[in-house]
């Protein structure tokens, strides 16, 4: 978990949108067909990170 949190703030939110829609995506393959318990398991875990990188994302005052 600190190799994540040592990403880049900006870096780390994008990853963790681009991985909550896949995450979306995941879940709601699995609403739909019966794929198993490990699918859904798998997008379960991907919604976890994508929400955990999402959450920890800090905002820094940047001048450009």
């Amino acid at each position: 978990m600190s190799y994540i949190l040592s990403v880049k703030p900006q870096l780390r939110l994008q990853v963790g949108i681009l991985i909550s829609i896949v995450a979306l995506i995941a879940i709601g393959v699995v609403w739909n067909s019966e794929v198993g318990f490990l699918a859904g398991f798998i997008a379960g875990i991907l919604l976890g990170l994508g929400l955990g990188l999402i959450l920890t994302y800090k905002k820094t005052n940047t001048k450009l």
